[in-house]
């Protein structure tokens, strides 16, 4: 009798071990399966729609600064965001005792100074951290070039380090920015009702500069959107990539510009036959140029707010892609 129940129960244990095996099979035949019908779905929220102002050919956004309102100038060009020391004072900004930042520009070095550290950041209600791993909201402390744009007083530039954590829905032409945060997209995601059209893009690990390629009087040149650029440049391997010399360049006019930096740059505007961003070609473009190394090294040319002016544009850092709508 003892045997008899003894074989029962290794009889119930079986069929319990062979259950339990048959309900792992099957939730791993589910993880498998439902992934492929139940895709996340693509989501694009706006975060707040910020009024800009275009002055001359700055950018100009509110920011929010210890609660108190600053201007800054909008500018994917930087990878690194920026206080003026007059701003540190009006905004009562403590200085980093451990922590600070070299700037390098079209003008040269600016040298390493304190980072100012605010207790609070935001732009259109928005709090504003840095793409960094402790998600800090420090900001390098320089003295810019164009302190002032029209009678705005500049107290700092917006950089790539904050907004790259957002979608851009830049409008120039309705002067407003939107904040997007994206999740799950690829393709054509737009909200917009307007037409548009994709332009392609080379997003760098280092910095998430946005690069594009474009075309100057037919030859491949590789560009970056700067919305702090006053116009068009194109630097030191532009020029050699377009076979410029300076004899070629003898009877331009010229300019006196001055980038982040200490140096006062002479740069001459040569007028091309063409420049093709996307499917768009503009006829007789006047554009800077000037040897000057750019940032990253390896960037042709920058794209400014020459290129911008009247467009509404689309940076989408989380897809890695840029749309332009049509007109």
């Amino acid at each position: 009798m003892g045997r008899c129940w003894r074989n029962l129960a290794e009889d119930l244990k079986g069929i319990r071990v062979t259950a339990r095996n048959t309900i792992r099979a099957l939730l791993l035949l589910a993880a498998l399966i439902v992934p492929a019908g139940a895709r996340a779905a693509c989501v694009a929220t706006a975060q707040a729609i910020i009024p800009i102002r275009i002055i001359g050919a700055s950018i100009v956004v509110p920011v929010e600064v210890n609660g108190i309102a600053a201007s800054f100038m909008l500018d994917t060009g930087a990878d690194r965001s920026v206080v003026t020391p007059a701003a540190v004072q009006r905004l009562r900004l403590l200085r980093d005792q451990w922590v600070g930042t070299a700037m390098l520009g079209v003008g040269g070095g600016n040298g390493a100074h304190p980072n100012a550290n605010p207790h609070s950041l935001t732009l259109g209600g928005v709090p504003l951290v840095r793409r960094t791993i402790n998600h800090d909201n420090s900001l390098a402390v320089a003295v810019l070039p164009r302190a002032r744009a029209g009678d705005q007083v500049l107290d700092g530039l917006l950089g790539r380090d904050f907004l790259s954590l957002f979608d851009l829905d830049l409008d120039m032409f309705g002067g407003s920015l939107t904040l997007y945060r994206v999740q799950d997209c690829a393709g054509r995601f737009l909200p917009w009702r307007r037409p548009y059209r994709a332009i392609p893009v080379v997003m760098m690990e280092q910095g998430h500069a946005l690069l594009l390629a474009v075309a100057v009087d037919g030859r491949p040149l590789r560009a970056m959107l700067d919305t702090g650029a006053n116009a068009s440049l194109l630097g030191r391997p532009g020029i050699v990539r377009m076979g410029l010399t300076p004899a070629s360049l003898a009877s331009d006019p010229t300019d006196e510009v001055s980038g982040l930096g200490p140096r006062v740059i002479t740069m001459r505007r040569h007028q091309f036959r063409s420049l093709r961003v996307g499917n768009q070609t503009i006829d007789s473009p006047e554009i800077w140029v000037e040897p000057v190394l750019l940032s990253p090294p390896f960037v042709d040319m920058l794209l400014g707010a020459d290129w911008l002016a009247g467009r509404r544009i689309w940076i989408s850092y989380a897809t890695q892609q840029m749309f332009v709508a049509g007109p």
